[in-house]
């Protein structure tokens, strides 16, 4: 039985990436469904180009945020009211700049939609034409975390982010816990925030099928990418119940490092302690080494199961093992920034 859903996209200034990407979600081969494209103030073609396409399809309409709006987020009052306007009760967000990689996501979708769930955590990627480092090493980022948060909820515990590009909840849900309810002012994590508040261990399932992935554009530049990282640090401060998250993620983030320290330093504290047992002392560290290389390429493989399993093209190898090494350091890079920046870097409007 297929659930209607009603897909919201908020958009600000992105007449292009809409006349690109809305036909190809307009497309998709299912039986009841709407999409619904809330206009933050725009300045370009957008009006002209949603308006063409609602002549082409009758299942697509756009609203619009007021101008007058100042103490909310604009993005959290779009997702407000594309929200409230939904006709149905099962509500699917999207991004402008976003498309599904098979017709069949709502399909994916419907298939995970149980009467206990109430929130469905997707998955999404960068679009993966250019393969550039700076492409490449923004793909393995998203995955990490991605991989992250889905064996978090897999353990049996509430979802701690979501990808705002690919997620579903119930339009009931979001209205009887208040909506967005505090942090209206903050500029981003809006998705983040609120499935963390809404999941539970049981209300929530996750969509991994390849037929379900949704493609973004990939990033223009650097500066974007560490400035999502850096309004990361502030999304997080606002999460509840990340203790336990956080702790199993800086251990896995740190492993590979500590487990290098144990590696080189094995040999030199034996051999130290012991230095007549030279040749046991060799052998022992060439098996600690041994432990360290085996860790990190299943750590590795498992990571390019899942990257294969989701939809992605390439995986990573050699890269991986590079990136792996400065994941801790690009989140202490965005944590050094996040303190620096003045808190109303944070709270201004997103327009």
């Amino acid at each position: 039985m297929s659930t209607p859903f009603s897909v919201i996209i908020p958009t600000h200034n992105q007449a292009p990436a809409l006349q690109q990407h809305l036909p190809v979600i307009l497309k998709q081969d299912y039986d009841d469904f709407e999409v619904i494209v809330v206009d933050i103030s725009s300045t370009d073609e957008t009006k002209d180009v949603l308006e063409n396409l609602e002549l082409q399809h009758p299942n697509l309409r756009h609203t619009r945020t007021p101008q007058t709006a100042r103490d909310i987020s604009l993005e959290r009052l779009a997702l407000t009211l594309g929200i409230r306007s939904a006709r149905h009760e099962w509500i699917v967000i999207t991004h402008a700049d976003c498309e599904p990689a098979t017709d069949r996501w709502l399909q994916c979708l419907n298939a995970q939609i149980k009467e206990s769930k109430e929130l469905l955590i997707g998955v999404a990627k960068y679009d993966e034409s250019r393969r550039t480092w700076f492409d490449r090493k923004v793909g393995f980022f998203r995955l990490w975390n991605t991989l992250a948060n889905i064996r978090h909820i897999n353990g049996g515990h509430a979802a701690m982010r979501a990808d705002g590009c690919n997620m579903a909840l119930r339009k009931t849900t979001f209205l009887e816990s208040d909506g967005f309810g505090s942090n209206l002012n903050l500029l981003t994590g809006a998705e983040e925030l609120l499935a963390n508040r809404l999941s539970k261990p049981k209300n929530t399932a996750v969509v991994v099928d390849a037929d379900a992935l949704v493609v973004e554009d990939r990033l223009a530049e650097h500066r974007l990418w560490k400035q999502q990282r850096v309004f990361y640090m502030e999304t997080r401060k606002h999460q509840k119940n990340t203790f336990l998250y956080r702790t199993k993620l800086n251990m896995r983030m740190l492993s590979f490092w500590l487990l290098f320290l144990l590696a080189i330093g094995t040999y030199p504290v034996l051999l130290y302690f012991y230095p007549e047992e030279e040749m046991a002392t060799s052998i022992i560290a060439i098996l600690v080494l041994l432990l360290f290389l085996i860790y990190n390429i299943i750590a590795l493989h498992n990571l390019n199961r899942f990257a294969h399993a989701i939809g992605y093209e390439h995986g990573f190898h050699i890269t991986g093992f590079l990136f792996t090494l400065m994941l801790p350091f690009w989140n202490i890079s965005a944590w050094i920034t996040h303190c620096l920046a003045p808190e109303s870097e944070f709270n201004k409007k997103f327009v």
